[in-house]
């Protein structure tokens, strides 16, 4: 089993038992619209962690090192269900899913308590490289920068939660060259565009489909 997904495996039992719950909600749809150019949507990459800090803090040690697995930050806002009372909610949580003491993944909330987007250090390094992007609590969206040039070259569309489309720039020029569709999780077919213009120049059946 891959080592990363064995201790994000653990820790989610981990939150769980320290009483964290699963949230659902509507589902809206991803925009379906001609295929993105990743020129047109530049992500620097960044420290994660950047916003929604608070003073409120809470942290979990879940191993008892020393070390927090996981952070929240809480603030208290006006509570629309009781007028002129306050509530307190969760808008970010840290997680650190390889247990050495530094933050993998970066999770904002909204008011609601649903996640709204997730920042990702997939490497190690300290950057962000792919960001995830949540409505209603369900993935909808997500953008992987793999060269660490600050664009996003792999991005990923999703529909109900799972992948419809993928969308990948292989050169790394900014300009999406290889289109994925998928029917239920199972890949359907293929377009690239060979000579870089902006338009699929051949589609094809994957294997078997």
């Amino acid at each position: 089993m891959d080592t990363r997904i064995f201790l994000l495996s653990t820790l989610s039992l981990a939150l769980v038992a320290c009483g964290g719950k699963k949230e659902s909600g509507s589902v809206k749809q991803p925009t379906t619209a001609a295929p993105a150019n990743a020129a047109n949507a530049p992500k620097v990459a960044q420290k994660g962690g950047v916003g929604g800090a608070t003073d409120d803090v809470r942290t979990s040690d879940l191993d008892n090192d020393g070390r927090p697995e996981v952070t929240k930050y809480y603030k208290t806002v006006d509570d629309p269900e009781r007028p002129g009372q306050k509530k307190t909610i969760l808008v970010r949580q840290d997680i650190d899913i390889t247990w050495d003491g530094k933050v993998d993944i970066w999770r904002y909330f909204d008011e609601s308590g649903m996640a709204e987007k997730e920042e990702w250090d997939t490497d190690y390094d300290g950057n962000i490289d792919e960001t995830r992007y949540f409505e209603g609590g369900v993935i909808v969206r997500s953008e992987r920068d793999r060269n660490n040039d600050g664009r996003p070259d792999v991005m990923r569309y999703y529909k109900e939660g799972k992948l419809e489309r993928k969308e990948t720039d292989t050169n790394g020029d900014g300009q999406v060259d290889r289109w994925e569709y998928f029917q239920g999780r199972i890949l359907d077919r293929v377009g690239v565009d060979r000579d870089h213009d902006g338009t699929v120049d051949s589609w094809a059946k994957a294997d078997g489909a």
